[in-house]
């Protein structure tokens, strides 16, 4: 069999074949006119206990996390993880030029940022963020940097202004 053809709805589809280990497993099997196929018992058992397992991951909570790799400074207004030179202690200011692992020059834009409540809030991470003159976004462990970023986040009206 090189394909299915799904005539449930108004327009046919085409998919691909279903592995043979189903067949062999038991878990599907031809029906009567040897084209259609169904879900034998021991299928429909597996679906549902796959189904269940899949509302109980779903139902688990998650933490988004920004896109990493835009290019914008870090927003004044959220709370940020001040990241410091390792051999100075000087602060490392959004917008400061650094240079990556390589030798080449970058901008550091801020730290990544996540949220365990669906976006509402976000709070930074231990990743930084850089920019590259020629080519993008990349992220940067702060040590490959050559710096270190304090444990506590700072509110943003604590923050300095810049």
């Amino acid at each position: 069999m090189r394909y299915l053809v799904d005539r449930s709805g108004k327009f046919r589809s085409y998919l691909g074949a279903p592995p043979p280990e189903l067949f062999t497993a038991g878990l599907l099997r031809y029906c009567g006119d040897g084209v259609s196929l169904e879900l034998s018992s021991a299928g429909s058992t597996a679906l549902d206990a796959y189904l269940e397992h899949k509302a109980a991951l779903d139902a688990l909570p998650y933490t988004l996390t920004r896109n990493p790799l835009r290019e914008e400074l870090h927003r004044a207004d959220e709370p940020i993880r001040i990241l410091r030179e390792n051999s100075t202690g000087r602060e490392i200011a959004p917008g400061a030029t650094l240079t990556d692992p390589s030798g080449h020059p970058v901008i550091y834009l801020g730290p990544t940022m996540s949220s365990d409540d669906r976006g509402t809030t976000w709070r930074p991470t231990f990743t930084a963020r850089v920019s590259y003159p020629d080519h993008g976004a990349w992220l940067y462990p702060p040590a490959a940097l050559g710096a270190a970023y304090d444990a506590e986040p700072v509110a943003p009206d604590a923050q300095e202004p810049r």
